[in-house]
């Protein structure tokens, strides 16, 4: 009874036993963690389920760890469920209390009345094995069963003994042989692991019943042994049958049959062979089998086994040592313990040694530091006394030398004040000058912007008059052929009055007589004559009404033609009169400029000349030895300017003929400024004629400009070509003689002194000009000059006339216009169509006459002499179109190769070589060859030669449906309009992919190879190829949009709509501006470094030489998104063109037609507005826009205004703080940014190239759309303020002046206004075409629900989705989800279907982006031909559609298809 009281209270031994494992398992802060008990609990080889409870009725705080006394608990409880005792259902509360000490034996097992038994006999035993460490209680334990039991299974090797701790049952070690701890077995490995569990307590009195059985007296005898005597015979019986070889002794193989026998653990097992093999030699005798089998009966009965083994157990025979044994253990114990003590206080003693030294050593380094101190004081007190001697004597240096310098600084204060009040003077008179300068420029700009305007005016109205002109000779020969009409109709009624009359008479005869039998076809005759009267009547009445018509037209065309001159003359008056103004400004500020700079360079001697007298004063000694050498190079420099002025006044004076040609023209490369009166200043790209015989060193050059004369470094100018100098001249030239002749002349005003004989002249060079009064041509063509005045000349070239430089021409010889040259066969044509000549330079021509070719122009107009009998012969120009070419001396025709087909020129063309020819746009080409792919020999107005293949597109003649459908079946189906229709769908698709190659063939083969040579820098690179990556994503994206469309319609089977893809993805090709408006740059900079560098022009020959390439260099390669942005129009055009107005696709091929050409004037505008794109750039590399959510490119497209445009720029200045601000005006948005790196100078280097000043973002871009602007409340306040609201935010801002107030509110106002107004007409846009009444066969209800997955635009990985539903011109748009790339939309609509196997429904994903066109996120159509199909019947489904052209993403939408005729479609 009091066993099983006491069962669940821990011992003082057990409870010291858990501290030192607690110890040893390192807690934190007093705890242990879950996992750290967990892993140490695991060893005990418990289920998991069981040491969950023992868990919780430990863990008495319930907070996921345990403290000591909730460790030493849990530990316990293990043990006492390893000894087969069950869990409590609740925690006793005696385990809670803090324990006690054992009580003695006798009173606890109440046998106290047993005069043997004391406390002193068991003393030893309770206190000996608590005082062992656990690893010397464990170490016999695997000795036992490893040594004689080689061959024992694995599956004995536990990690723990369920029935006692291993450590109570241990033997003395002293039995234990070296031979047997030696030996390995992989029971001694899983038991040496878990030897710190299962050391669970002590071996105290209370711990079992058992153990309180040990403590009787040892006075026992073989007849005391514990096992009956039955079980004796039994197993002594058992022992004999299995000791066949009468060893004596049983090994572990020939027992453990017999023990597994008994069904018992493998853990219950090891204990019994540990309790029974009491000698520990790995082997059982007769009496320890015996004991191993008791023990097993004892488990089997369900007793808990001992852990130690009873002294009544102990076999008789083995009785005797084990109480010595148990002694000799605790002094031991003992012994190491104060071992331990006894050096734990020797290492004490030591560590409180070396403290001392430490801290004697620390003491003596402070001493010794203290000393040095003392003597570093001493030597800076002497140092100190020294300075002070010094600066005494110094001070009454500087005494002496201030009284001597006060003297001198008065006069040179005086001098001082004196150049501060010139200073000052000047600045003023530099501000005024600056003032007017900027007048001035204002001035001029008006001026400028005036002239240009008049200068288109001029040029509309020089169109118009051209246009009145033709208008009035077509109305002129009109009226002509109408008045011979109408004299032939008189002449033919004058005709026939005397024959009415004759038939009338005849009629009244017949009448008379009425005997004639021709009666009747008399008066049918008449009848017949009378209507021929009237109906010619009729007609003389409408051409009379035509006549009176055009007379007063032409009456109109004449006021007009008189007005437009009366407003030309005006013009040119005022245009005189700007020019004279600009002039004179001009001059004034060239005078300025000169008297300012005269003015800086004397105050610059002046402040040198102080420098030196102040550096003379300084150094007294020093500076007379450098006096003298300074003096002696002082008349050295002077006897060289001597001779410069003595070799100057020796030269010849350069006016005379000979020293002009003597004269070489050199181009400056940089400023020079003069600093003496022998050098020459120079400017930028000035023009300076030198003498290059002149006697010069090394290095200089004595040359003119502007009638100064003087020397210049070499290095700083370089050589002119003639052909650079001639364009210098011409823009010379062009500025003299443009105020004396007019903006435009007519045919009709050239008036020539013989226009029967002209000179011709051969062109030097080629010569292009913007002006509209100008003759351009090519080098080498021959000119007719009918007026020579001055350096500008008046000649014609076929139907052109007009004014060029005389310096591009010459005369031509003799022998070239000769055609009787012996040995040299002259050119006949024949003229096939009449032509009438429109000036007197020109040929009349009349077919069947033959014409002498004497020279063939580039522009098709050749010129030739008329070979007439009996008339004087006459040259002039003819158009190459009206004659054919003859075999020479012969007439017969030139016989010329098979034609192939027929071509159509899409752009001009200039030959670049002799083998190619020239054409313009819209001519029509006969092609001859089609060996190369990329140039065909064709034949245009007679010039046969070379041309370009992607300058021209095939005519309709031949059916461009073979080039998709192979299927004549299919074909026969088809209209010929819906065949060209298809093929020019095909024609599409297949040019997008060829130029899509070419992209990534240039980027490949020239890109790739140039940035890996080094030989351009990264920006060089990026210059040339800009943004080609983007263009080369605009033209993937559009090919693969068609694809998914040519795939589902099938291959080769017609495509129905394509409309609806051009008209999205053109609106997002804005990278093309971009491209396109820098591409003169990259152009000039390709040349520039090609002529530079002969090498690079080798290395971009080299890698030209690419088999893939077809010989075409990287120039041609840079052409072609040019060539195909124009290109696009072409196509659709040629698509809309063959598609009926009433088919699906006509209204979507109009809105692609309509941004094509949009997108292709937007180009234009952006090559036309350099000078906006380059600021753009210039902001875009100066301004860094951190905080903007999206990228910003300010050089690009706006969301809905077209091309980005800076409208206004400046500095502004917040009103409360004063914080200097510099603000962008673009047409959509307002962006404040501050500078955070400083100019180098004022504002004016704002768009400097070559500045590095950075700016940072203020606030976020105001969008002008969501601002009002606001004048101050008391406008007449001199204050320039004003105020911005943005929402829920107002800027107050200051400008510099009240003008630019003004012109800041003027601008965003307008620019608010307009951005507002367009947003307003593309809600009623899209509000008109909702609202539109359509019918049909029925209609789809549409539930757009949700998408998921898409790709995000945003750097934080989101997107702002939103969803575009189209059916043909049906169009509907959702709201869109901010930051989510999972939109759930719930978004309604419904469309009306007109044709079920035509129509489809498609939709497409955009992010909503602020500053530029919005981003494209996917798109996927569904035919509704398909949804009927899938409907079936069945009521609204729901679908998936996954998203095309792009990597991810799906939409789910729920479809509802209505047909108000439910009988099935034929």
């Amino acid at each position: 009874i009091n066993v099983g009281f006491n069962i669940w209270a821990i011992t003082p031994e057990e409870r010291g036993k858990h501290d030192k494992q607690f110890d040893s398992l390192a807690p934190t802060l007093g705890y242990l963690s879950g996992d750290q008990a967990r892993k140490f609990f695991l060893q005990s080889g418990l289920p998991t389920a069981v040491l969950a409870d023992i868990w919780a009725l430990a863990d008495i705080g319930k907070d996921g760890k345990m403290d000591r006394l909730e460790f030493s608990i849990a530990m316990k409880l293990i043990k006492l469920q390893l000894q087969g005792q069950p869990l409590p259902s609740s925690l006793p509360i005696i385990m809670k209390q803090t324990p006690t000490p054992a009580m003695t034996p006798s009173s606890r097992f109440g046998m106290g009345s047993m005069p043997n038994l004391s406390a002193m006999s068991v003393m030893p035993i309770l206190t000996a094995f608590p005082a062992a460490p656990a690893m010397t209680s464990l170490v016999p334990v695997p000795t036992l069963i490893s040594g004689p039991l080689p061959q024992m299974p694995s599956s004995l090797s536990v990690p723990a003994l369920p029935n006692g701790n291993a450590n109570l049952l241990t033997p003395t070690p002293g039995t234990v042989t070296p031979s047997i701890l030696n030996s390995s077995f992989t029971v001694s490995i899983g038991l040496s692991k878990s030897h710190s569990l299962l050391d669970l307590g002590s071996s105290s009195s209370n711990s079992s019943s058992t153990t309180s059985l040990a403590s009787n007296s040892p006075k026992m005898n073989a007849s005391d042994w514990a096992v009956p005597q039955s079980s004796r015979l039994k197993y002594r019986q058992q022992f004999n049958s299995l000791d066949k070889l009468m060893s004596g002794y049983l090994s572990g193989p020939q027992v453990r049959n017999a023990l597994t026998a008994s069904n018992l653990t493998q853990t219950q097992l090891a204990t019994i062979w540990a309790l029974a093999d009491v000698d520990r030699d790995g082997q059982l005798r007769a009496e320890e089998f015996i004991l191993a089998m008791h023990l097993v009966d004892m488990a089997k009965t369900g007793r808990p086994l001992p852990l130690t083994l009873p002294s009544d157990l102990v076999p008789p025979s083995l009785r005797g040592n084990a109480e010595l044994e148990k002694r000799r253990l605790a002094l031991r114990e003992e012994e190491r313990r104060e071992e331990e003590r006894r050096r734990q206080k020797e290492r004490e003693e030591r560590e409180q040694k070396e403290r001392e030294a430490r801290e004697m050593e620390l003491r003596r380094q402070r001493e010794e530091e203290r000393r040095i101190e003392r003597q570093r004081e001493l030597e800076r007190q002497r140092e100190e006394e020294r300075l002070k001697e010094l600066e005494r004597r110094e001070a009454a240096e500087r005494q002496r030398r201030m009284e001597w310098e006060k003297s001198k600084r008065v006069e040179l204060q005086t001098q001082r004040e004196k150049e501060q009040s010139d200073i000052q003077r000047l600045k003023d008179r530099k501000r005024s000058l600056e003032m007017e300068l900027e007048a001035v420029g204002n001035k001029h700009k008006q001026i400028s912007d005036r002239l240009r305007d008049a200068k288109s005016k001029s040029q509309i109205q020089r169109t118009e008059l051209d246009l009145i002109n033709q208008k009035r000779d077509s109305r002129i020969t009109d009226i002509n052929s109408l008045q011979l009409q109408f004299e032939e109709i008189q002449r033919q009624l004058s005709r026939l009055g005397p024959e009415k009359q004759r038939l009338t008479e005849r009629l009244l005869d017949l009448t008379q007589n009425n005997s004639s039998p021709l009666i009747n076809d008399v008066k049918q005759s008449l009848c017949e004559k009378d209507l021929s009267c009237r109906k010619l009547k009729e007609q003389l009445d409408v051409l009379e009404r035509e006549t009176t018509a055009k007379l007063s037209q032409m009456e109109q065309y004449n006021r007009e033609i008189k007005d437009l001159r009366q407003r030309q003359s005006q013009q040119q008056d005022v245009l005189e009169q700007l020019r004279r103004v600009r002039s004179e400004k001009l001059k004034e500020l060239q005078r300025h400029r000169k008297e300012e700079e005269e003015r800086k360079r004397k105050k610059e001697e002046e402040e040198r000349k102080i420098k030196k007298e102040e550096e003379e004063r300084k150094r007294k000694q020093e500076e007379e030895e450098r006096k003298r050498k300074k003096e002696e190079e002082e008349r050295k420099r002077k006897k060289e300017e001597e001779e410069r002025k003595r070799k100057k006044e020796e030269e010849p004076v350069v006016t005379t003929e000979a020293t002009c040609a003597a004269l070489t023209t050199y181009r400056a490369l940089y400023p020079f400024t003069a600093r003496n009166s022998d050098e020459l200043t120079l400017e930028a790209d000035c023009l300076i004629e030198v003498d290059e015989s002149t006697v010069r060193e090394t290095g200089w050059l004595y040359g003119s400009y502007r009638g100064n004369s003087g020397w210049f470094p070499e290095s700083y100018a370089e050589r002119c070509t003639n052909k650079y100098v001639l364009e210098i001249n011409l823009k010379l030239f062009r500025v003299v003689c443009v105020s004396s002749r007019p903006l435009y002349s007519t045919v009709d005003e050239i008036e020539l002194s013989d226009s029967g004989r002209f000179e011709e002249y051969v062109a030097l060079y080629t010569y292009e000009s913007p002006e509209s009064g100008d003759l351009t041509f090519c080098a080498d063509d021959v000119v007719l000059v009918t007026e020579r005045e001055g350096e500008w000349w008046r000649g014609c070239i076929g139907d052109q006339s007009g004014l060029f430089p005389s310096n591009y021409v010459k005369p031509k010889e003799p022998d070239t216009a000769n055609p009787g040259v012996p040995g040299k066969k002259p050119e006949i044509a024949q003229v096939t169509t009449a032509n009438a000549a429109k000036t007197p330079e020109q040929l009349s021509l009349t077919p069947g006459q033959l014409i002498v070719v004497l020279h063939k122009n580039s522009n098709s107009w050749w010129l030739g002499e008329l070979q007439a009998r009996g008339k004087k012969r006459k040259k002039g120009w003819f158009h190459s179109s009206n004659v054919r070419l003859l075999e020479a001396n012969s007439g017969k025709i030139t016989p010329a190769s098979q034609p192939l087909c027929q071509v159509i020129a899409m752009y001009d063309y200039k030959a670049a070589n002799k083998d190619e020819m020239s054409f313009q746009k819209g001519q029509l080409i006969t092609v001859l060859n089609k060996d190369n792919p990329d140039w065909w020999k064709g034949e245009v107005a007679g010039v046969i030669g070379l041309f370009p293949t992607n300058y021209v597109k095939m005519t309709t003649e031949c059916d461009p449906s073979q080039q998709w459908c192979a299927d004549l079946l299919s074909l026969d189906t088809m209209g010929s309009e819906e065949r060209k229709r298809q093929g020019y769908i095909h024609e599409l698709i297949q040019t997008e992919e060829s130029y899509l190659e070419d992209l990534e063939l240039a980027l490949e083969v020239f890109y790739k190879p140039m940035a890996e040579s080094g030989r351009l820098t990264e920006a060089e690179m990026s210059m040339i190829f800009v943004n080609w990556r983007e263009l080369i994503m605009c033209s993937t994206k559009l090919l693969k949009a068609l694809r998914v469309r040519k795939k589902m319609a099938g291959e080769r089977m017609p495509v129905q709509v394509v409309g609806d893809i051009l008209s999205s993805e053109l609106s997002h090709m804005q990278a093309y501006i971009r491209f396109c408006s820098c591409q003169l740059n990259a152009a000039a900079l390709l040349q520039q470094k090609t002529d530079k560098s002969a090498d690079f022009k080798l290395f971009l020959k080299k890698i030209a030489s690419n088999y893939r390439c077809k010989g075409m260099p990287l120039s041609s390669f840079l052409l072609k998104p040019m060539q195909r942005i124009t290109r696009y129009p072409l196509l659709i055009k040629n698509i809309l063109e063959n598609t009926p107005s009433t088919h699906a696709d006509h209204a979507n091929l109009q809105a692609a037609l309509e941004q094509a050409e949009e997108l292709c004037s937007q180009v234009n505008e952006g090559v036309r507005e350099k000078e906006n794109s380059d600021r753009l750039e210039w902001i875009q590399n100066h301004v860094l826009c951190d905080g903007v959510i999206e990228h910003l490119v300010f050089n690009s497209l706006t969301n809905c205004l077209g091309p980005r445009k800076l409208l206004h720029s400046g500095k502004l200045h917040k009103t409360k703080s004063n914080k200097e601000l510099w603000a962008f005006l673009f047409n959509d948005f307002l962006l404040l940014t501050y500078t955070s790196k400083q100019f180098s100078s004022g504002p004016d280097k704002l768009f400097n190239p070559n500045s590095n000043a950075q700016y940072k973002m203020y606030k976020t871009p105001v969008f002008l759309n969501e601002v009002l602007v606001k004048m101050p409340s008391d406008p007449s306040s001199d204050d320039p303020i004003f105020h911005i609201s943005h929402i829920d935010r107002v800027y107050t801002l200051k400008a510099d002046s009240i003008y630019e107030r003004t012109t800041w509110v003027q601008k965003i106002k307008a620019a608010s206004d307009n951005f507002i107004e367009t947003e307003k007409l593309k809600r009623e846009k899209a509000y008109q075409a909702r609202s539109q009444k359509n019918s049909g066969i029925g209609r789809l209800l549409v539930t757009v629900l949700e998408a998921t997955e898409l790709k995000p635009c945003k750097p934080n990985g989101k997107s702002n989705p939103y969803c575009e539903l189209t059916m043909g011109a049906q169009c509907y748009t959702s709201r869109h989800q901010p930051d989510t790339l999972n939109p759930k939309w719930n978004f309604n609509c419904h469309f009306f279907i007109k044709d079920l196997y035509q129509d489809v429904l498609c939709l497409t994903i955009f992010e909503r982006d602020q500053f530029s066109p919005d981003d494209f996120l996917g798109r996927t159509e569904v035919p509704v031909a398909t949804i009927k199909k899938d409907q079936d019947g069945k009521g609204p489904l729901a679908r998936r559609l996954l998203l095309h052209e792009v990597p991810t993403g799906e939409v789910k939408v729920r479809l509802d298809l209505q047909l108000y005729d439910q009988t099935p479609h034929p």
